[in-house]
């Protein structure tokens, strides 16, 4: 009988499985990265059958967001369909925030990504206005996390205040999987992110264990990992086919309205 792994394995396309990755990047960064056009991301998407990537910016942990964002839109309009926006912030100060979502959303960015890497913690008072238009758009906001107790704290309770915002929790289980076990058992909006380069053993199936399949979704970090290798670690999961499906796509699809 074939199965999502068997045509994985045969090197089959999964074009008929409607795949979304949640979590790419474009742009350039420390190191080297032979292509940064996203076309080149296409080509991969094309090749292993993914429908569509949702971006941000390397620039998502500096304060260049304004044109972080311009070039990710040009990518969308370059690749409708198959390159997704997400938008990056600098807090600056809240009317900077409001205005730079406010102009994104109408261009058709699809959530947000924030990175704690650039100094400013989560429940930055600035990003007050991007939190409270998600909640009313019920637009994603995919947070890199990494397992402290700070970040946790954090998105917490901002899950909690913005209800009609997804939360997205980037490289859930690189540490602490319990932790995040336990936010998504307490709060409905949270969903884990898959995006890790060395996962646990098992760290898949305890994931869909704890939080259920429909609280998992994909995302691969390309350019960061590689897509077919992230891909190749839910489909060799020990979980259902079905279970495989509303992770790499059927979850998105509804936080997408797609």
């Amino acid at each position: 009988m074939e199965t999502l792994l068997s045509r994985g394995r045969a090197g089959a396309s999964l074009a008929d499985v409607g795949v979304i990755d949640l979590h790419g990047h474009l742009g350039r960064y420390s190191f080297a990265i032979p292509d940064l056009s996203a076309g080149s991301i296409v080509r991969v998407l094309d090749r292993v059958g993914v429908e569509c990537v949702a971006c941000s910016h390397m620039q998502c942990m500096g304060y260049r967001a304004h044109w972080a964002n311009d070039e990710v839109l040009a990518a969308m309009r370059a690749h409708p369909g198959r390159i997704l926006g997400y938008i990056n912030l600098w807090p600056a100060s809240v009317d900077a925030v409001r205005v730079e979502v406010e102009k994104r959303v109408a261009q058709g960015f699809m959530g947000v990504k924030l990175h704690n890497g650039n100094g400013f913690t989560y429940s930055d008072p600035a990003y007050a206005p991007a939190y409270a238009i998600a909640h009313d758009c019920h637009l994603p906001i995919l947070f890199h996390t990494w397992g402290d107790d700070p970040t946790l704290r954090d998105v917490r309770e901002i899950a909690a205040r913005y209800p009609g915002a997804p939360c997205l929790l980037a490289h859930a289980g690189a540490a602490a999987e319990d932790k995040y076990l336990a936010l998504a058992h307490d709060l409905p909006n949270i969903y884990l992110d898959t995006a890790l380069s060395c996962p646990p053993c098992g760290l898949i199936e305890r994931l869909v264990a704890g939080a259920g399949a429909e609280r998992v979704v994909f995302g691969s970090d390309i350019y960061f990992l590689s897509l077919p290798h992230q891909i190749g670690k839910i489909l060799g999961a020990r979980i259902s086919d079905e279970e495989k499906r509303l992770i790499l796509g059927g979850n998105a699809r509804m936080l997408l309205h797609r």
